[in-house]
C-alpha cells in the first residue's frame, strides 16, 4: 500500500501539472446579467448584502417579476420570463448570507415553469452547487441528479453556442452531488468527463475548481495526502486568480482534513488566514462563519475562554447586520462552550448561562425549521439536566428529540438512546434503562455496519482509482511494446525482474543486518568497556588508552584497594549499593579527571595512573587519594580504609621497554598484597612501593613475574618502600 500511495501522488503531480495554465476567467454558474446589474454581481462575494438591495431595486422595477409572488396566472405578463439572469444574481447573493430559504423560494418556481432552456440549466447548477440538501427539501439530491443528467443528455443534441461551458458546469454540479450521495464512480467519472474536456482550456480558473473538487473526493474516499495535495494547490491557484468563492472554500477545507487528523494546530493556521481573508470584504456572513469556526478549533483544543471571545465577536457581527440564519448557530456553539466550561469546573452559573443560549438556539432552529439542529440543541440540554441531577427534564427532552428524528439522524438518535438510559438508571427505572441501554447498541450496530458498507466502498473506490493511474498512457505504450514480444523474452524478461527483485532485497538485508549487527556490537563494547556500576574504564577493555599513557615521563601505577566495595551489597542492599558505587565513580572522575587516569581492575580495585614528577613520592600521591576517600566514605557512611600497592612505570630505569605496563601492573597487585597485610595486621590504612636497583638486569625477571620478583625481592634487588617501614611482609611463594 505505501508503494500504491506514492504511486498515486506521483500521477497526481503530473495530474497538476498538465491542467496548471493561467489567465480567463469563470464562475461555475455563468449568468447573463444587464448593464444596470454589473454593480451588482461585481459585490455578489465581496458585499453580498449590497448586492440583493441593488438587485431587489433593480427588479422591483421590472413589469415580468415581484418579489413575493410568481406570476402563473396573469394574463398581463408574457409567456417568456424576462430578467431570469436578476433573479438567479438575487439568488445567489441570498446564498453567500446563507438565506436558503428565500433562494430557494425564488428558483424553485422557475424550475417548474421554465422548460429546458440554458437560463433553466444555470438554475438547475446554482441550486445543486450552493443549496444544502436540508434546505431544498423539496429538490432531493436524486432529483437533482436526475434533472441535471436529464439536462446533459439534451445538451448532447442541442449545444448552446453561448454558453460553451454549459456542460462544464453541469457536471461540476453533477460532482458535488454524488459526492453528497457517496457515489464515488459517478464522481471520478464526472471529475474525468471535465479533465477531458478542459485539456486544452487555457483558463487556470476552471482548473483551479476541478483541483478543489479532485481534493473533496480524494478526501472522501479515505485519501488524505491526494486530498491535502490538491486543496493546497487550489488554494495556490485561487489566490493567484483572485478566486474569491473558492478561495474561502478550500481554506475550510484545509481546516477540515487537518482538525480530522486532530493536527489542530494547522488546522487554526489556515481557520486564522480564512478570517483574515474575509475580513477583507463586507462579507459579514462569511466573516461570522469563520469566526465560528476558529472559535470550535479553540474549544477542541479546551481553550473555551479564547473561544468565547470568537463566538461573542461573531455574535455581535450577525446582530448588528441581522442575519438571522446565522444567529442560532452562534447561540448553539456559544451553549455548548459554557457547558463544556461547567463540567470542566463543575460551575453551576456555566450551565445556567449553558441554558439559556442552548434554548435560544432550539427557539430559532426550530423558526428555521432546521430538525438536525434542534436534536442537538436538545440532546445538549439534556446533558446539562443530567449533571444538574434533574433527570426527568432530560427524559422530557430525550423524548423529544427521538419523536423529531424520525428514525433520521442515527447518530443523535443513538445519542438519545444512551442518554435515556442513564436518565432512567439515575430514576431508579431500570427496567425502562435496560430497554433504552438495548436500544442504543442495536442502534450503534445498524450504524457501524453502515460505516463497515461505506468503508468498503471506499477502499474498492481507492482499488479502482489504483488500477486507472496504472492505465496512464506510459504504460499502456509499454504494455504494448512488451505484448510485441515473444514468449521467451517475457519469461525471460520475468525471471530477470525477479532475481533482480531477490538479488536487491538480499543485497539490502544483508547491508542492513550488517550495519544492525556493527551497531550492536558498538554498543556491547561501550558496555563492556565500562563498569556496569561506577562507570569507570575496565583496564582490560580493548577500546582504553591503559597501554599508551606512557609518554617519556616516568608514572606511578598506584593499585588501591577499597574494602568497603567487597560487602556493600549485603550491608546496604543492592539498590542502595549501586546508588554508592555509581557517587563513587562520579565523585573519582570529577576529583582526578584532569591530573591523573584511573582504571578499574576489579570490582574492589581501582588503578591510578599519574606523572611522577607532579606528586614526587608515594606518600604524596597516597595522601591525595586518602584525603578524597575519608570525605567521600563521612558523605556516605561506608568503611573508609584503603590499601595502596605503587610501583613506577618503567619499573627498570636502565631498560624502559623490558617490563610492559600490563607486567607492571602485576608488580602493583604484588605491592598492593603487601599492604593488605599491614591493613590486616594493624588495621589502618598502608601503602607499600616497590621499587628496583638501578643497576637491576631485566633478565632476572624474565619467566614467572610473581615468582621473580619475590625472590628479587629476598635478594634486595627489589627495594620495599612503605607506610609502616618496620613491618615484616609474608610473601604468597614463601608461606611455606
Amino acid at each position: 500500500m505505501k508503494y500504491i500511495g506514492l504511486y498515486m501522488r506521483t500521477m497526481f503531480a503530473l495530474f497538476l501539472l498538465q491542467i496548471s495554465l493561467t489567465v480567463g476567467a469563470f464562475e461555475l454558474v455563468e449568468t447573463s446579467v444587464s448593464m444596470p446589474l454589473r454593480e451588482a454581481s461585481n459585490d455578489r462575494y465581496n458585499d453580498p448584502l449590497n448586492c440583493v438591495e441593488k438587485t431587489k431595486r433593480y427588479i422591483s422595477q421590472q413589469k415580468y417579476f415581484e418579489l413575493n409572488s410568481w406570476p402563473q396566472h396573469n394574463d398581463n405578463v408574457p409567456k417568456k420570463i424576462a430578467n431570469l439572469g436578476a433573479v438567479q444574481l438575487l439568488a445567489f447573493c441570498y446564498t453567500q448570507l446563507e438565506n436558503y430559504e428565500d433562494a430557494i423560494n425564488l428558483l424553485h418556481p422557475i424550475l417548474q415553469n421554465n422548460g429546458f432552456t440554458r437560463d433553466n440549466i444555470n438554475i438547475l447548477n446554482l441550486i445543486a452547487l450552493t443549496i444544502p440538501p436540508q434546505n431544498r427539501s423539496q429538490l432531493t439530491n436524486s432529483t437533482l441528479l436526475k434533472m441535471l443528467h436529464d439536462s446533459l443528455n439534451n445538451l448532447e443534441t442541442g449545444a448552446f453556442s453561448d454558453s460553451p461551458n454549459l456542460t462544464i458546469e453541469i457536471l461540476f454540479a453533477i460532482v458535488n452531488l454524488s459526492l453528497q450521495e457517496n457515489l464515488y464512480q459517478d464522481t471520478l467519472n464526472a471529475l474525468e468527463e471535465i479533465k477531458k474536456r478542459i485539456k486544452d482550456n487555457n483558463d487556470s480558473k476552471l482548473k483551479a475548481w476541478l483541483i478543489y473538487y479532485y481534493g473533496l473526493y480524494y478526501n472522501q474516499i479515505n485519501q488524505p495526502q491526494l486530498a491535502n495535495s490538491a486543496f493546497m494547490q487550489a488554494n495556490k491557484l485561487a489566490e493567484q486568480n483572485t478566486l474569491v468563492e473558492l478561495n474561502g472554500l478550500v481554506k475550510k477545507s484545509l481546516v477540515e482534513i487537518y482538525a480530522k487528523q486532530y493536527r489542530i494546530s494547522t488546522a487554526l493556521v489556515f481557520a486564522k488566514q480564512r478570517i483574515e481573508f474575509y475580513l477583507k470584504t463586507k462579507n459579514n456572513v462569511k466573516q461570522a462563519d469563520s469566526l465560528i469556526e476558529y472559535a470550535i478549533l479553540e474549544r477542541q483544543k479546551n481553550g473555551t475562554n479564547e473561544s468565547l471571545i470568537y463566538l461573542f465577536n461573531a455574535l455581535e457581527l450577525v446582530q448588528i447586520n441581522k442575519h438571522n440564519s446565522l444567529l442560532p448557530h452562534i447561540y448553539l456553539e456559544i451553549g455548548r462552550t459554557y457547558l463544556a466550561n461547567g463540567q470542566k469546573d463543575n460551575d453551576a452559573k456555566q450551565f445556567q448561562l449553558a441554558q439559556k443560549y442552548l434554548q435560544n438556539a432550539r427557539y430559532h432552529f426550530k423558526r428555521l425549521k432546521l430538525t438536525h439542529f434542534q436534536i442537538e440543541c436538545l440532546l445538549l440540554l439534556a446533558q446539562l439536566n443530567i449533571m444538574n441531577k434533574d433527570p426527568a427534564l432530560a427524559i422530557i427532552q430525550l423524548e423529544k428529540a427521538l419523536q423529531l428524528s424520525d428514525n433520521k439522524y442515527l447518530p443523535l438518535r443513538a445519542q438519545a438512546f444512551e442518554m435515556l438510559a442513564l436518565s432512567y438508571e439515575l430514576t431508579g427505572n431500570l427496567q425502562l434503562a435496560i430497554l433504552h441501554f438495548k436500544n442504543f447498541h442495536a442502534l450503534q450496530n445498524r450504524i457501524k455496519q453502515g460505516l463497515l458498507e461505506l468503508q468498503q466502498l471506499q477502499i474498492s473506490e481507492q482499488l479502482q482509482l489504483f488500477e486507472k493511474t496504472q492505465n496512464q498512457e506510459q504504460l499502456e505504450a509499454q504494455n504494448t511494446h512488451l505484448r510485441q514480444l515473444s514468449s521467451e523474452q517475457k519469461t525471460l524478461a520475468n525471471c530477470a525482474l525477479l532475481l533482480l527483485i531477490l538479488v536487491s532485497v538480499l543485497y539490502f538485508y544483508t547491508v542492513t543486518r550488517n550495519k544492525n549487527l556493527n551497531r550492536s556490537n558498538r554498543h556491547k563494547q561501550q558496555q563492556l568497556a565500562i563498569h556496569k556500576r561506577t562507570k569507570l574504564p575496565l583496564q582490560y577493555a580493548r577500546n582504553n588508552n591503559f597501554n599508551t599513557l606512557y609518554d617519556g615521563e616516568p608514572l606511578y601505577y598506584m593499585l588501591v584497594n577499597f574494602p568497603f566495595l567487597n560487602n556493600l551489597n549485603e550491608l546496604k542492599g543492592s539498590n542502595e549499593a549501586s546508588k554508592i558505587e555509581h557517587r563513587f565513580g562520579a565523585a573519582i572522575k570529577k576529583q582526578f579527571l584532569n591530573n591523573m587516569a584511573f582504571f578499574q581492575l576489579r570490582d574492589n580495585q581501582i588503578l591510578f595512573v599519574g606523572k611522577q614528577k607532579e606528586y614526587g613520592s608515594a606518600q604524596a600521591l597516597f595522601d591525595q587519594i586518602e584525603t578524597f576517600f575519608t570525605v567521600f566514605s563521612e558523605d556516605n557512611q561506608i568503611d573508609n580504609s584503603i590499601a595502596c600497592g605503587l610501583v613506577t612505570f618503567p619499573f627498570l630505569k636502565n631498560s624502559s621497554r623490558a617490563l610492559s605496563a600490563n607486567r607492571t601492573l602485576k608488580l602493583s597487585i604484588l605491592a598492593m598484597s603487601a599492604a593488605n597485610q599491614i591493613g590486616h595486621t594493624l588495621h589502618k590504612n598502608s601503602w607499600v612501593e616497590l621499587y628496583a636497583i638501578d643497576n637491576l638486569q631485566p633478565a632476572f625477571l624474565d619467566g614467572d613475574l610473581w615468582n621473580a620478583t619475590q625472590i628479587a625481592i629476598n635478594k634486595g634487588l627489589i627495594k620495599i618502600n612503605s607506610s609502616h617501614p618496620d613491618y615484616t611482609f609474608t610473601w604468597p611463594a614463601l608461606k611455606d
